[in-house]
């Protein structure tokens, strides 16, 4: 992890050229159909317990919501906020131990993955192909959660409440005379027995006035690993959403 920070930290420190030439605020959601994958394991004498087969995680709907500002001084790295809401719940029948506690029987489970990010970025190329590089914090709230719904009252949890540092990067190519641009941009990184990466890959059409829509799809996978926490999950699906930029 040292090595992509201090590479990164070199590359945010470096008075580039291409920064845009006028101020400009973009903000836009996009509702995301996510799909569930993976497994999660909490406690020594834990289970690995697969959240499709076992607890019954398969689609739900997430939302984004983002606002960016760019500006001409070279120096200063522009701003891009994003909220992404990732929130399901499930009911299925649990036969595992998690966090200690051994379930038998009906449970409601939930997964919240939902995070901010806060990126400081450069534009290292401003014309009909933008590039965009910096860095990006990732502020988890939550993590899983489980309870058996009968009158055993057993509950258990495993919290993913950390802030990670990612590298971002993003890449677009507008189509001339057309409005229509395709692009794709994510954040990722990957220390110890941890890693995350988040890609979106887009189409998308803004107006002469600014108004636009774009459409893709969305891959993020979280491994992570907390002494006896662990989770390996994928979440991925289309995306569309509107957005305004001036």
């Amino acid at each position: 992890m040292k090595k992509i920070l201090s590479a990164s930290l070199v590359c945010l420190l470096l008075p580039l050229a291409a920064q845009a030439d006028t101020l400009g605020i973009k903000f836009g959601a996009n509702a995301w159909q996510q799909n569930f994958s993976g497994d999660a394991k909490s406690g020594q004498a834990g289970d690995n317990i697969d959240i499709e087969n076992e607890l019954g995680f398969d689609d739900d709907d997430g939302f984004q919501g983002y606002i960016s500002f760019e500006h001409p001084i070279p120096i200063i790295p522009n701003i891009l906020v994003q909220r992404t809401v990732i929130d399901a719940d499930s009911n299925s029948i649990l036969n595992a131990n998690f966090d200690g506690v051994d379930f038998n029987g009906p449970v409601q489970s939930t997964i919240d993955l939902t995070h901010t990010d806060a990126t400081l970025y450069y534009e290292i190329l401003d014309n009909w192909i933008s590039l965009d590089l910096g860095l990006t914090a990732r502020f988890f709230e939550e993590g899983f959660k489980i309870d058996q719904t009968d009158n055993s009252g057993n509950r258990a949890s495993l919290d993913i409440d950390e802030v990670i540092p990612m590298v971002y990067l993003a890449l677009k190519f507008d189509l001339p005379l057309t409005g229509l641009y395709v692009g794709a941009d994510g954040n990722g990184i990957k220390y110890d027995d941890d890693t995350i990466l988040d890609l979106k890959a887009m189409i998308g059409w803004e107006s002469s006035f600014g108004l636009g829509i774009e459409a893709g799809y969305r891959y993020f996978d979280i491994q992570y690993e907390d002494n006896q926490e662990e989770a390996d999950v994928t979440i991925e699906g289309p995306y569309a959403g509107l957005f305004f930029h001036f």
